[in-house]
């Protein structure tokens, strides 16, 4: 990256500051929600705690764990009441957003017990005991089932049934038992979803089968059906978007296949291989690292009706595919880029990893590019909070907070997060700035059409995230994706694989460092968000030289016979009196190795 002018640095750190302010006026108050207090071991010390004064022996069971949050009832009381109600409701009426999930399980049994424990208290919110329909319980009178059920909630919830009306009975009959399901609903609570379509009702329920209580949850919120089917609209036009999508990027890839074919043998595709190579080992690497690191995750969803370890075999081997599918999604691109760029955008070698490679990583000037990064990172962060606000004031655009503990589940949150900032933040800005905007340029033969069609792709490749209306999200990253291109275009692609990086770690992080969580959390997603600094103090104090080594020296035979020919037909055309750009431009319209021509060039017009 070239140095910044006082000029530039002054204006950054103005933009860094307003970014920091409207970043904190409209999206810090979301962390206010999120309270992790109760940690993984804590939730299993309680769940066991329950089951065993249940007299079920867990030491006898498999256990998964995972975090989960009630990402319906969130959505639904901010599309309704708003973002601060939601608060108040929460605090009103105790209701729990966040859970862990403790799953008890044998292989090839159904039977199994699921008890919720909250994050925020450790109490114990849902419970259900899964058996067999044909497991026997001794028959039960419907109302003695009722006392039952009501006596259970006084005792372990404190229920007084004074605030609460009956709601519902259902009967399940089965081969040798009769369940029996109640609910009751909590008076003065009705959040009406529009007129005449229904609206939420907070409830609490039970079921009775035989003397046990097989099932209970301590408030949920029940929907109404036209709610979940203006949602199910809503993701459906985003699959619809995600679907025009994933055509483009398929176009993406086999044009970068194509670039690739016809200019394998270019000197710049032999010197990124081993780089671009590196780069896909690490990312595979890391994947599977995350793979052991999700487990927990990855083993809630085995199915008992098959042995554990096959469903965890034919789980790594799907990882294995798309991990080889994906790399080869990152290689190709990026050799791709690294020709094009050359040929499209001569003068601005940052914009590419070929300078760094033919110079170092360790330089002042990397260390200013990464601090530089930080910089964009923060800009993000305020843009994306300004245009969020202006579209829930004039839009009624709503976000899914609760996507910030979506790592939870992990062992190590802050590993996840970093996983999945790393490799989104290297391949997509391979992909859509380095190779898709260098190729769009070549067609478009206009610079801002060139960034505005990779912005848009990526930005609706975002379609199916937790943003409603689903169109406005494609937006939104559409507009941060044209800050990114200028970026890249005048200051090189470390800055935006900073940036990138830093931004999706931190949405992944920010909950354990900006809400409730344990120190290993904390201090793991500091860790995460300060990766790119670690580095950039390293490549500072080591600061070798910041100056490309001579192409010459790794030519292979062939090209050094081709650039003897070049060297002679740039001599002729020279003397017929043919200026550079006019010879560099023929030469590059049949094709010719950009780099040989510049080598050629050099020689002739030196």
């Amino acid at each position: 990256m070239n140095r910044l002018s006082f000029k530039e640095w002054f204006v950054l750190v103005i933009s860094v500051c307003i970014s920091f302010a409207l970043w904190f006026k409209f999206s810090y108050p979301q962390f206010s929600f999120v309270d992790l207090s109760v940690d993984r071991h804590q939730a299993i010390a309680k769940a066991e705690s329950f089951l065993q004064a249940r007299g079920v022996a867990t030491d006898s069971y498999l256990k998964a764990v995972v975090f989960s949050s009630d990402d319906w009832a969130d959505r639904y009381l901010q599309k309704t009441i708003g973002q601060v109600q939601e608060k108040n409701f929460i605090e009103k009426y105790d209701y729990e957003l966040f859970s862990w999930q403790i799953r008890f399980f044998r292989e090839f049994q159904k039977e199994e017990y699921i008890v919720e424990i909250s994050s925020r208290s450790g109490k114990v919110i849902s419970f259900l005991h899964l058996i067999e329909d044909i497991a026997p319980r001794e028959p039960v009178e419907k109302e003695i089932a009722r006392i039952n059920a009501e006596g259970f909630l006084r005792e372990n919830f404190s229920v007084n049934f004074d605030d609460y009306d009956f709601h519902e009975e259902k009967t399940q009959r089965y081969e040798q038992r009769t369940d029996y399901n109640f609910s009751w609903e909590r008076k003065g609570v009705y959040i009406p979803w529009k007129e005449n379509e229904g609206g939420a009702k907070l409830l609490i329920g039970v079921t009775v089968s035989g003397n046990e209580i097989r099932k209970f949850s301590g408030g949920s919120l029940d929907i109404p059906e036209k709610f979940h089917r203006y949602i199910e609209r809503q993701m459906i036009f985003g699959e619809y978007l995600f679907s025009l999508y994933f055509i483009m990027f398929a176009f993406l890839i086999a044009q970068s296949i194509i670039v690739i074919t016809r200019r394998r043998h270019d000197i710049l595709s032999r010197a990124c291989g081993k780089w671009y190579a590196y780069v896909a080992v690490f990312i595979i690497t890391i994947s599977l690292l995350s793979f052991f690191n999700n487990i927990q995750n990855i083993i809630n969803g085995y199915p008992t009706s098959v042995s554990l370890l096959s469903f965890l075999f034919i789980y790594l081997i799907k990882v294995l595919i798309n991990l080889t599918i994906f790399c080869a999604i990152i290689i190709l691109p990026g050799l791709a880029g690294e020709v094009l760029r050359s040929e499209l955008f001569p003068q601005k070698q940052f914009s590419s990893f070929a300078h760094y490679l033919r110079a170092c990583f360790y330089s002042r000037n990397v260390a200013r590019a990464v601090i530089f990064g930080y910089c964009v990172f923060f800009v993000m962060l305020g843009a994306q909070s300004l245009i969020l606000h202006l579209g829930q004031k004039y839009f009624g655009v709503w976000k899914e907070w609760f996507n910030l503990t979506q790592f939870s589940s992990a062992n190590l949150p802050f590993f996840s997060a970093f996983v999945i900032a790393a490799t989104a933040g290297i391949n997509e800005e391979i992909l859509f700035r380095l190779f898709g905007i260098t190729w769009a340029k070549k067609y478009f033969k206009n610079v801002f059409l060139a960034v505005l069609f990779a912005s848009v792709i990526w930005g609706f490749g975002h379609s199916q995230y937790a943003v409603f209306p689903v169109w406005f999200r494609g937006i939104e990253v559409s507009i941060l994706g044209l800050f990114l291109g200028f970026i890249f275009l005048k200051y090189g692609i470390i800055p935006v694989i900073v940036a990138h990086y830093l931004f999706n770690a931190f949405w992944g992080v920010s909950a354990y460092i900006l809400g409730k969580s344990n120190y290993t959390s904390f201090y793991g997603s500091i860790f995460v968000l300060s990766i790119p600094i670690l580095f950039a103090l390293f490549a500072f104090f080591v600061n070798r030289e910041d100056k490309e080594k001579e192409l010459k020296g790794i030519l292979n035979e062939a090209q050094k016979f081709n650039l003897a020919i070049l060297i002679t037909f740039v001599s002729a055309k020279k003397a017929q009196g043919s200026s550079a750009e006019m010879i560099s431009r023929e030469l590059i319209a049949h094709h010719w190795d950009i780099e040989l021509i510049k080598l050629a060039i050099e020689e002739v017009f030196k």
